[in-house]
């Protein structure tokens, strides 16, 4: 039988190699001597190190690397050594692993050099927060940005304003923002889910070419004082959802939205939530 998949250009099979995991990517150098070496030339690498992970923690726990471990470390060396692709345009990171920072940073690190132009890193072990290391120069292509479950320190937020030129597409979920400020003038698409701030901060977002805004507030303690925005002129699409927290309870106050204030430009406004719309009634009358 003609394998006529084999017969398609190479930015074709990339494309459909783009929705395997690198792992998976790399195994196809077994179906034929065409694909032996099309996973070293494909522009997006998915690097999941739960394929490398048991499910569960080792019974002695200990600091030093489990051969699990040890595979991936390995696998995410000869994989970025062998590729050679001349520009990565995407690089996607999943990790969770309970050794936590240090293996993380090496295969993060080893990708953002990489200077990709899609960067979407998620870290859920444990529902903990993971530092992100500094992304350096190699954000200079960088044009979208996921990230989930991180803690973002003020350097990032610093980094974001000047060190991201070509950034237009930021989402943040479940992270800690511990320096509650989002500042950029080249974004144009920001979603905020989940995301809280140390206790009693505001987090205040300053993006004035923003043109779709996402949010969604679910607080995790009595303290949340919310979300501010300057105003938004180039806003055409919004929507904002706030939510009760799984074990408290609990609703933000009214503060978060005074931020419909600035949205005073927006052309489609989605509310939901099974608060939202109570709490916003109060402010109808002055937006």
């Amino acid at each position: 039988m003609k394998d006529r998949l084999s017969l398609l250009p190479d930015d074709l099979l990339h494309n459909i190699m783009s929705f395997l995991t690198a792992r998976q990517a790399v195994q196809t150098c077994v179906v034929s001597r065409r694909w032996r070496n099309l996973w070293r030339s494909m522009p997006c690498l998915n690097v999941d190190q739960r394929e490398f992970n048991p499910t569960a923690e080792p019974e002695n726990w200990t600091f030093d690397k489990t051969p699990e471990t040890v595979r991936f470390l390995n696998f995410v060396d000869n994989l970025l050594m062998l590729h050679r692709a001349e520009s990565l345009d995407t690089f996607r990171f999943h990790f969770s692993n309970w050794h936590g920072r240090e293996v993380a940073d090496q295969c993060l690190c080893r990708g953002i050099e990489c200077c990709p132009r899609v960067l979407e890193f998620c870290y859920s072990y444990d529902n903990s927060n993971y530092e992100l290391p500094p992304l350096g120069s190699s954000s200079c292509r960088l044009r979208r940005l996921h990230l989930a479950g991180i803690y973002l320190s003020k350097n990032f937020v610093l980094h974001l304003r000047s060190g991201c030129p070509v950034l237009e597409d930021l989402e943040l979920e479940g992270c800690l923002i511990a320096y509650p400020k989002i500042m950029s003038c080249t974004l144009k698409n920001l979603a905020i889910i989940n995301c809280t701030t140390h206790w009693g901060h505001v987090l205040t977002v300053t993006t004035p070419a923003v043109i779709s805004f996402h949010l969604v507030i679910i607080p995790t303690g009595a303290y949340w004082k919310g979300i501010l925005v300057d105003e938004m002129p180039s806003l055409i699409k919004a929507s904002i959802s706030l939510k009760y927290h799984v074990c408290t309870g609990r609703v933000p106050n009214a503060g978060p939205f005074n931020l419909l204030r600035s949205l005073v430009n927006v052309r489609n406004l989605e509310l939901s939530g099974s608060e939202t719309l109570g709490r916003l009634n109060p402010f109808y009358s002055t937006i």
